[in-house]
């Protein structure tokens, strides 16, 4: 569907994955399951007996990455399965997990489609009304921008990082027109050697390691790239999977320049808030 579904959807049956958690180094189970149309999108932590909404009220950014919930609750990286469920156009499922993070997997979006395929998807009567951007809403924070303007929907992304391997990379993709699964689902996500060893170093890198993500080294990078600017497309993922949050697709033009979580889930309240929306 890449996002534009017009009417509701769950999924047909149960389906479920293992893997590490990155940030907590133990094997956990995600597990995706029908839910009534109209309940939206609801996470649960079975070792805890918890469950909540998964949407914008109950999120918030963590430490590169998106959160949802609160305090021993709370589960990590919810933004590559939101951006999955998008592109899927899921809008009402029960997601399970038995610890506080969702695998990363290979870091892309490639294995959450595969479960959601798994379990299959069933689309309902309901109509889905889109949030249409009528007039520019944006977050400034120095030089970081991200804008949302009226327009056929866009999602774009210009990246500048200060490794050569790296660099600067823009790319762009049109809901409707391109395809999620061959032109950003692929993408994985990415983080300097020197980053993860700060990020072991705080205790935030307890599993995992190039199998999760592309490692940029010095002087290469742990595996080739399958798409060219990979980590801008990436960083859509993470944009769309972000506002996802809101329950349903964004029909506008939506740039981003050098932002990160924090500021999609401020355009997304922006939006919910009805500010350039309707």
């Amino acid at each position: 569907m890449n996002g534009l579904a017009a009417t509701r959807a769950t999924v047909a049956a149960t389906a479920s994955a293992r893997a590490i958690g990155v940030r907590c180094g133990r094997d956990l189970a995600l597990t995706l399951g029908p839910a009534e149309i109209g309940v939206g999108l609801v996470i649960a932590r079975s070792d805890l007996g918890a469950s909540w909404p998964l949407d914008l009220a109950h999120a918030c950014p963590g430490q590169g990455c998106s959160t949802s919930g609160e305090g021993e609750c709370a589960v990590m990286f919810t933004e590559h399965l939101m951006a999955a469920l998008w592109a899927r156009g899921v809008t009402d499922a029960t997601v399970t997990l038995d610890g506080p993070e969702v695998p990363l997997f290979d870091g892309s979006a490639l294995p959450l489609l595969a479960l959601i395929d798994a379990a299959g998807v069933v689309r309902s009567g309901e109509p889905l009304e889109p949030l249409v951007i009528a007039e520019p809403a944006m977050v400034i924070d120095g030089e970081r921008v991200l804008i949302a303007l009226p327009g056929e929907p866009e999602f774009a992304y210009w990246l500048a990082y200060d490794h050569p391997l790296i660099g600067r990379e823009f790319t762009q993709f049109r809901p409707g027109r391109d395809d999620f699964d061959a032109e950003l689902a692929p993408a994985r996500t990415f983080i300097t050697v020197e980053e993860a060893e700060v990020a072991r170093s705080m205790g935030l890198l307890n599993g995992g390691g190039e199998e999760n993500c592309v490692v940029v080294y010095p002087d290469h990078l742990s595996e080739e790239p399958a798409l060219p600017q990979p980590f801008a497309r990436h960083k859509l993922i993470d944009l769309i999977g972000d506002l996802y949050l809101l329950g349903r697709p964004v029909l506008g033009r939506v740039f981003g320049f050098l932002t990160g979580h924090r500021h999609n889930q401020e355009l997304a309240a922006m939006l919910a808030r009805g500010t350039g929306a309707t």
